[in-house]
């Protein structure tokens, strides 16, 4: 079965473009990936294409061999929009290998160790303070109003959630965020939106804050220590120094979690060696099925959770849920319950959820396909929230 050709297809997701990536071979069983990013979704498109070339005519099933073909022809320029085509080549070739077996991408990987995925609501509140208009949804201006979505979150069966920092017409001071530095108003905001997730929630619903890469070591561990009063799941910072993590960790009863820019077990070493993190999220449309299980496995030797980075599209979260059904140190995954109202449109079976689970699918490959005629009514046009 000889992979024919590989093209990649964005389609609008509202604040990221979706990316993904269509390989078909010539006994006409055709497989679905995805490698969406935020910002650079034609770059990554135009990658695709460029990487796809060199796997025309090469056996479709042979994952590991042109996971390796591609990741050593391009070793210098790993990582990154590099690194994310190849996630999607590989994600896509997993499912022409499901398919072809008659067999879901999970039983290709060892088998499945669970039927249901537990998830938590990412950009909780935040999407909605940022975005409600393209969601279509009501917008959160006050911390009343995030009041109201965390009793949602109980409603909906969701044991975990994820927020951030945003401004709110009750606090009066806007948080300033990406400098490196923290200053006191930025705190008192984070602290506020959290204290209110948490009264609203209850003591049982993990509770976890995403900062990325906004605040260096002193600032982060200050921020750390600020929360620790309201037992979070984890407080999200990025770095890409391990020792500067550790030292973070460290200082502060807040676990730490990280690991959505790293790519493969080269990137992920440093911080399990140290152990810098409690938990580690991979983003599995930006490493691949075939680098995901070796992240996994590794972090497993070093007893890490694994939590995966999964804030792409619905077909992230089928590919993601596959791997975290076969993976002992699986955690939670992460899950944009507020997303644009076309999100389900664009497969052929729609995400199953079940008070705060994914159902595992039954099919072959990830369980759905791609609805192309649906995503070509929802065309990626360039920028965010086109």
């Amino acid at each position: 079965m000889k992979i024919r050709n590989v093209e990649p297809i964005l389609c609008d997701g509202g604040f990221r473009p979706w990316i993904f990536v269509k390989v078909t071979t010539d006994e006409g069983i055709t497989g679905y990936g995805d490698c969406t990013d935020w910002d650079r979704g034609p770059s990554i498109a135009a990658c695709v294409k460029d990487l796809g070339e060199t796997v025309v005519g090469r056996n479709a099933d042979e994952t590991e061999s042109i996971y390796w073909f591609l990741y050593r022809g391009c070793q210098r320029a790993i990582g990154g929009i590099t690194h994310k085509a190849i996630a999607g080549i590989d994600s896509a070739l997993w499912d022409i290998k499901g398919k072809a077996l008659g067999a879901p991408v999970y039983q290709l990987l060892g088998g499945k160790m669970r039927d249901r995925i537990r998830l938590y609501w990412t950009h909780c509140a935040s999407c909605r303070a940022r975005h409600a208009d393209k969601l279509r949804l009501p917008p959160v201006k006050r911390l009343e109003d995030v009041r109201r979505v965390a009793e949602q979150v109980v409603e909906e069966g969701f044991t975990a959630l994820k927020t951030n920092m945003f401004p709110l017409e009750d606090l009066p001071d806007r948080p300033r965020v990406g400098g490196g530095e923290i200053d006191t108003a930025t705190i008192r905001n984070a602290v506020a939106i959290v204290e209110t997730f948490r009264k609203t929630v209850g003591e049982d619903v993990g509770i976890a804050l995403d900062v990325a890469f906004s605040f260096r070591l002193g600032a982060a561990i200050a921020l750390g220590r600020a929360l620790e009063p309201y037992n979070m799941m984890w407080l999200e910072t990025e770095t890409l120094d391990a020792e500067a993590l550790k030292t973070i960790r460290m200082s502060t009863r807040t676990p730490i979690c990280t690991g959505e820019s790293l790519y493969t077990t080269h990137g992920f070493k440093p911080f399990l060696e140290l152990h810098a993190a409690d938990i580690v999220m991979p983003d599995i449309a930006w490493n691949g099925i075939t680098a995901g299980k070796k992240i996994a496995d590794v972090a497993e030797a070093y007893d890490v959770m694994v939590a995966p980075h999964n804030c792409h599209s619905p077909l992230t979260t089928l590919i993601t849920a596959h791997l975290c059904a076969t993976i002992p140190n699986f955690l939670v995954m992460e899950f944009d319950r507020d997303d644009v109202p076309w999100r389900d449109d664009v497969l052929t079976q729609s995400l199953k959820i079940e008070k705060g689970h994914l159902v595992l699918p039954e099919g072959p490959g990830f369980g759905a396909d791609l609805q192309e005629e649906v995503i070509a009514r929802h065309p990626y046009r360039g920028g965010r929230w086109t």
